[in-house]
């Protein structure tokens, strides 16, 4: 008999453990590489390798028992995986795609291919450790040009942010102080933009030149943390075509393989590319009960080289809502709160220990109307994270 097809995911976070839900009908059997902590995978995939993905030995010894290499994260060891690389080992995405982790590295490129971004200054202050004047001198003049009325331009960490953090709003008199404490990875400086709307392209290509885009999808951020996807995006179908062809000519630039997130500011009825993330997205969690194919799904066919699955929405609206943690809550003993609420909600929970602002699971509604889908996933989440419901009783 022939053996499955063995696929290695280095993190065992919630992206690892969708993917796992997604391998089972497919035949595929996963390994996971995964730090001793409560992320969650290890609850339902039974091979798990305990090292940490900051681990160089740790991904190359995990690799040689995989037939495919692939990522619930970003933040791993590049050079790590460029020796995978020349060694043969499919490393998909490849470290080409991984390296747009970088925020400022993304600007750069996207700007040189001619894509279109936001005007942006990249500062990396290791550079002149002693000597921040020139960086200092530029951070302001960018801020003349570009800062809003209330004085603010936006500056972001290049590597490593997330769910709003590694993010700061700030106005010319506060540069120079925080510069001065300021330690880590190069800056990205941009306008603090008037928004009509964020949303978030979902594309998928294989090793063979196949790509598949999904449905433009409307992403609602609060304090800089995803909170709803709305499908389908409210946009014209001039800015709907317009954020598929951004996808797929990223996705050859890139030469990118497995699926990957392109998210885009709508400021001026233009589209600018705010960044990408370069594996399954918190944005695509809704293609599980919405789409043809999930992304989850999509990603394991694209990084086995196998056919690409249709990718059309199945019903009319769809709505997404994150689960948020809250202190001494687990969404675990409020399924029942919630589904007595909001009876047609897919719950997905992540097997996260819940902190406050921490994202611990979501739910998802298919209907025939979008704002009634949004209702019912916003209460489904609230009893989840709190498990308070008007007119539910404790089950």
């Amino acid at each position: 008999m022939t053996s499955p097809p063995v696929v290695g995911i280095v993190g065992g976070g919630q992206l690892a453990r969708m993917l796992a839900e997604a391998a089972s009908p497919l035949g595929i059997h996963l390994r996971v590489l995964a730090a001793e902590s409560d992320e969650g995978a290890a609850e339902i995939i039974c091979d798990v390798t305990i090292g940490s993905p900051d681990d160089s030995q740790a991904i190359l010894d995990f690799a040689q028992t995989v037939d495919v290499l692939t990522f619930d994260h970003e933040n791993v060891d590049l050079h790590a995986l460029r020796q995978l690389e020349q060694s043969g080992c499919a490393v998909r995405p490849g470290v080409k795609l991984l390296e747009f982790a970088d925020k400022a590295h993304q600007r750069q490129r996207f700007s040189e291919a001619g894509l279109p971004v936001p005007p942006f200054l990249v500062i990396d202050l290791a550079q002149s450790p002693t000597n921040q004047a020139l960086p200092l001198q530029q951070a302001l003049e960018f801020c003349a040009e570009h800062a809003d009325d209330q004085g603010k331009i936006v500056i972001k960490a290049s590597r490593g942010g997330y769910d709003g953090r590694g993010v700061w709003m700030l106005k010319a008199e506060e540069l120079e102080g925080f510069f001065a404490q300021y330690t880590g990875a190069p800056l990205l400086l941009e306008p603090k933009l008037e928004l009509q709307s964020e949303v978030a392209v979902l594309v998928a290509r294989n090793p063979s030149g196949q790509v598949a885009v999904w449905p433009v999808l409307e992403t609602v951020q609060v304090d800089g943390m995803c909170n709803e996807v709305l499908l389908p995006a409210a946009l014209s179908p001039e800015l709907i075509l317009q954020a598929e062809q951004i996808g797929r000519q990223i996705a050859e630039l890139l030469d990118a393989v497995g699926v990957f997130a392109v998210e885009l500011f709508v400021s001026a009825q233009d589209l600018l590319i705010n960044e990408i993330a370069p594996r399954v997205h918190n944005s695509g969690h809704i293609t599980i009960e919405a789409c043809a194919t999930s992304q989850f799904s999509q990603h394991l066919r694209a990084i086995l080289d196998w056919p690409l699955g249709p990718t059309h929405m199945l019903y009319p609206a769809a709505v997404m809502a994150n689960v948020v943690g809250v202190a001494n809550q687990d969404p675990r003993v409020h399924q029942g709160i919630a589904l007595h609420q909001e009876a047609g909600s897919h719950i997905h929970l992540y097997g996260k220990t819940p902190r406050p602002g921490r994202k611990i699971g979501h739910v998802s509604v298919v209907g025939q109307d979008l704002a009634q889908c949004r209702t019912s996933a916003a209460v489904a989440a609230a009893a989840l994270s709190s498990g308070i419901a008007s007119g539910a009783s404790p089950i």
